[in-house]
């Protein structure tokens, strides 16, 4: 692989950092609300926070919740088809730095799940990322029918639960983790207790033990095909879009728009309903309707708040907004990690213990002193060198030069 590097920083386009560096803000946002404590609160604490709490957690689900992730999503697949491309036009095996690629960020995100946060991300983005190749050459009207059916695919398996709540299978791996929470002598310590606790190790061993069932969770919600379809989202838009982008010939559709509004709508009514009941995922008439709005909402808002970003961009207005936001995405993988990092130290018992002892009223205020950390240390570091620590360790095992073992 010595004909073909990493790209550099003139080779990257400013926009798709812009993009990843504003995710980044909604990404810390939405893990934020987890690490002050909600995942430990039961549905009725929950709808009878104080008022300002509950407002700042009704805008997380209505701007903010699936949203983020799904414009990482998105830039993912984008990514992927550029590296495709670019390997092609080198005459270059990419398949096999593609699989190199993800095994790496296989490896990069169980260390994250188990040592830092079982919330990681990057593990599903890795083996979902195995799949890529199988529609790289696709046409466009492939990819569009199984964009359908895998955005259909998380509806339907909530209906199947619906229908089955009490089916063993369902509750398997949480049987699994509550097994060995008893055997490893934390039978009867709370989620709140384990994570608060001054022990690494116990904090440690409860994201192992969270980490088990997270794997379900993901079947129940449908997380794995909605996120497939939003690779392959970004694929179409790399094929389309980025052409135009590149020679600055940029203009949104106004279907664009009505993407857009639909996902305010129907993300509108999500953080409603989740409001109501102080949960996200409930097998009743009204879980179904929530899972509907869910999925529509944060998927079209997703592609809306990406359009108006790209139509921000394409305006010229507001460019050093976007620079300093391209600062954060060009070390995205270091700065995703670095938030975890930062926060478990804040919340958890080995650091300030926070979890629980603050509002969540405050989380603008952790959010953004965070994000100025991160910004402030991105912009030194790249200074100095071209891509982030992680970045480098990723790209390096990566880009393995060719007869390298």
């Amino acid at each position: 692989m010595s004909n073909i590097k990493p790209t550099t920083g003139s080779e990257r386009i400013q926009v798709l950092d812009a993009l990843r560096g504003f995710a980044l803000f909604g990404i810390l946002f939405a893990n934020l609300y987890s690490f002050i404590g909600y995942n430990t609160l039961s549905p009725e604490e929950i709808i009878v926070l104080p008022i300002l709490d509950r407002a700042v957690l009704f805008f997380i689900d209505w701007f903010v919740e699936g949203k983020f992730y799904g414009i990482f999503s998105i830039l993912f697949g984008v990514g992927f088809a550029l590296q495709a491309q670019r390997f092609t036009d080198a005459a270059v095996n990419f398949r096999a730095f593609w699989y190199r690629r993800m095994l790496v960020l296989c490896c990069i995100g169980l260390l994250h799940m188990y040592l830092v946060w079982n919330g990681d991300i990057l593990t599903l983005y890795s083996l979902l990322g195995m799949l890529l190749p199988l529609f790289l050459y696709r046409s466009d009207r492939t990819l569009v029918r199984w964009i359908a059916v895998l955005l259909f695919i998380p509806l339907l398996i909530h209906l199947i639960t619906y229908l089955t709540p009490d089916a063993p299978f369902w509750g398997s791996l949480r049987r699994v983790s509550t097994g060995l929470k008893a055997e490893w002598g934390f039978g009867e310590l709370s989620l709140l207790a384990m994570r608060t606790s001054d022990s690494a190790l116990e904090v440690c061993a409860v994201n192992v033990l969270y980490a088990i069932p997270r794997a379900m969770s993901y079947l129940l919600s449908g997380r794995y095909f909605q996120v497939l379809g939003l690779f392959l989202i970004g694929i179409l838009i790399a094929r389309h879009w980025l052409p135009k982008i590149q020679k600055n010939e940029v203009s949104v559709p106004n279907s664009a728009i009505w993407i857009g509004v639909i996902g305010l709508i129907t993300s509108f009514a999500y953080a409603v309903i989740k409001g109501m009941i102080g949960t996200p995922y409930a097998l009743t008439e009204i879980g179904l309707l929530q899972a509907l709005v869910y999925h529509v909402g944060s998927t079209s808002l997703a592609l809306g708040i990406a359009m108006l970003f790209l139509a921000m961009w394409a305006s010229g207005r507001a460019q050093s907004v976007f620079r300093n936001l391209a600062i954060l995405g060009r070390m995205a993988l270091t700065n995703y990690i670095f938030q975890n990092v930062t926060a478990i130290l804040l919340f958890f018992g080995y650091g300030l213990a926070l979890m629980r002892k603050v509002p969540f009223a405050s989380l603008p205020f952790f959010a953004f002193g965070i994000l100025t950390v991160q910004w402030l240390f991105s912009r030194a570091w790249l200074k100095r060198f071209k891509q982030g620590p992680l970045e480098y360790v990723w790209r390096r095992l990566s880009y393995r030069p060719a007869g390298e073992s």
